[in-house]
């Protein structure tokens, strides 16, 4: 799945969970099971900005300690090993996460369009910018 994307579900998830504990075990959770589904993945250089912009806006929205925050970087944090091996830094018998060994066993199959991602993005950007949520930039 689009690393993005993994970081979006995250931090929707982070936001159910409410603390930050339970957002980090919730945005782990939320990896595995957004690479069982059928997806798209793009290259390194694509992903690599579009995470560094999601994290971005959402630590500016949120807040760096917030639970969504904790949750995005959760549901981010798994594909660190698939960026260490596509790097060249680590080989793919060294990887752990369980939906990224085994020979895809855990892993949804590689799908040509990424609109089905693109839909979940926007979902959980809507959840996210409700307005029941205060931003951290408000005055309490």
């Amino acid at each position: 799945m689009i690393c993005a994307v993994h970081a979006l579900v995250g931090a929707a998830a982070g936001r159910l969970a409410g603390s930050r504990g339970k957002a980090a075990a919730a945005g782990v959770s939320t990896h595995f099971l957004g690479d069982l589904l059928p997806h798209k993945d793009f290259d390194p250089k694509t992903e690599a900005p579009l995470l560094v912009v999601t994290l971005g806006l959402l630590a500016w929205r949120f807040g760096v300690r917030s639970p969504e925050f904790a949750g995005a970087l959760a549901g981010v944090a798994p594909d660190f090993e698939n960026m260490a091996r596509i790097a060249g830094l680590m080989p793919a018998s060294a990887m752990r996460f369980p939906s990224h060994v085994g020979e895809g066993k855990f892993h949804g199959r590689m799908v040509e369009s990424a609109w089905p991602q693109g839909v979940l993005a926007v979902l959980c950007v809507a959840y996210l910018l409700r307005g029941d949520v205060p931003s951290p930039t408000d005055a309490p």
